[in-house]
């Protein structure tokens, strides 16, 4: 795997010849940014978004999201964001008159409650297609945006009625619902005219299913195996009080499922990306992942503990690690010159795009 120091401006590799007998080049991303620089940027917006009672908090996620891009650079150009912050702001004010309407209707009565949650889950699909369409629309490389096609019967094909399909399976079905709802925001996203392909195997999405029900439970037992055993030994031992002993499973069960989260989600995370990428293609050029299990969920671990025991200072570091560790991981295998599928792209895309890109709904919803 590249570490830290293999990464440079432009960093490229040689790769094995394609079939015609192109030159394959393989262009590594790079990670510029700077802990301690993004942290003067995100204590900043903190602070803001305080003292404004949530108002300044779309500003600071385009800041955030232009430190992020402006510093990530693929084959010695810069990514670029162009979110308005006035539209992320009508987003999320959508999205909290959702929540509050939920909430009311919980007060209401449960069959309200299951109403209004019945509505939500309907328009969920057309909430991500949205989200997806602002997103990548407001997202550039070497000057040429990305897209997303408006595809809202496959939102509702796939991202609803494959949900039902893998709950009313009990579980059966949701590996290859996952697998499709990857394959749906692949291959309806495009980088200019070009759209990208995405074929991955659903044998791997139930493989990797299985193995993280096999560590959840495994991790389930010997941790809270262990915390019983620490808790019946400091409470023999001190002698707590009948409302601290009654608080020592609360916190083993707490405890234990801190270890169980971040070691399932650096296992699934790992393992279904470098699936979903490694079989996804823009034109003639490739995807390659090679993000590792144990490396993903060793961040996840050390990110936990640094976050709780700073009260979330850590934060920044955090997150600059996580993007660090996921683009060293990352390469795009090209055919000939990008430069080739930047002009190529550039055929002007359905003038229905600026028509949606300038409506009130091209709002981010927060997805």
């Amino acid at each position: 795997m590249a570490t830290e120091g293999d990464l440079g401006a432009g960093t490229a590799a040689a790769a094995p010849a394609s079939g015609d007998g192109t030159a394959n080049v393989r262009h590594r991303p790079e990670f510029r940014g700077d802990a301690r620089e993004y942290f003067r940027i995100w204590i900043v917006n903190l602070a803001l978004t305080i003292l404004t009672l949530g108002i300044y908090s779309a500003w600071a996620k385009v800041r955030k999201l232009r430190y992020f891009y402006s510093n990530t650079v693929l084959a010695g150009s810069a990514f670029g964001y162009h979110g308005d912050p006035r539209k992320i702001l009508k987003g999320r004010i959508v999205a909290v008159l959702l929540t509050g309407s939920y909430v009311a209707a919980g007060r209401i009565s449960p069959i309200a409650s299951l109403i209004v949650l019945g509505l939500l889950a309907l328009a969920t699909p057309w909430l991500v297609v949205k989200s997806r369409m602002f997103a990548l629309r407001v997202t550039s490389w070497r000057g040429l945006r990305f897209n997303f096609r408006d595809d809202y019967r496959g939102a509702y094909r796939i991202l609803l009625g494959g949900l039902i399909l893998g709950m009313v399976t009990v579980g059966i079905l949701m590996p290859w619902f996952i697998r499709e709802r990857y394959r749906f925001i692949v291959t309806r996203s495009l980088f200019g005219a070009t759209a990208f392909e995405c074929n991955p195997r659903v044998g791997r999405f139930y493989g990797t299913a299985f193995g993280a029900a096999g560590l959840a439970l495994g991790i389930g037992i010997c941790a809270g195996l262990l915390f019983a055993f620490i808790g019946r030994w400091i409470a023999l031992t001190v002698g707590l009080g009948p409302a601290a002993a009654r608080m020592v499973p609360a916190l083993s069960v707490t405890l234990t499922y801190c270890i169980i989260f971040p070691v399932v989600l650096g296992y699934t995370q790992a393992r279904n990306l470098n699936e979903v990428f490694g079989h996804t293609s823009l034109g003639p050029h490739r995807l390659v992942s090679n993000l590792s299990a144990v490396g993903l969920t060793g961040i996840y671990l050390t990110n936990l503990i640094g976050v709780v025991l700073t009260l979330g200072l850590f934060i920044p570091w955090a997150q600059i690690r996580l993007a660090r560790y996921r683009l060293a991981a990352m390469e795009v295998e090209a055919q000939g010159s990008l430069e080739e599928l930047v002009a190529g792209a550039a055929a002007p895309v359905p003038s229905a795009t600026g028509e949606e890109i300038s409506s009130l709904l091209d709002v981010d919803f927060g997805f």
